[in-house]
């Protein structure tokens, strides 16, 4: 498992927060998401679902970019 804050960029209001936390919520291997504009802190099992997988969740949530990620812990 392995944490990631991720930099979004698309995002302006409440709706955007809601449409990616439910993009991501539902994504297998994801047990813990927060999401604020113009970012998201995700808790991933990469085993599961990889970073692909995560940032194409986001994109398909909206008109939205992963403009950066940064890992900020790994969980064994």
């Amino acid at each position: 498992m392995i944490t990631l804050d991720i930099s979004i960029d698309g995002m302006n209001c409440d709706h955007c927060i809601r449409s990616i936390q439910n993009a991501l919520a539902m994504l297998p291997g994801v047990s813990t998401c927060m999401v604020q504009i113009g970012k998201a802190e995700v808790i991933l099992d990469e085993a599961i679902t990889g970073k692909h997988g995560l940032f194409a969740a986001i994109r398909g949530a909206g008109d939205f970019q992963v403009l950066a990620f940064n890992a900020v812990d790994q969980h064994t």
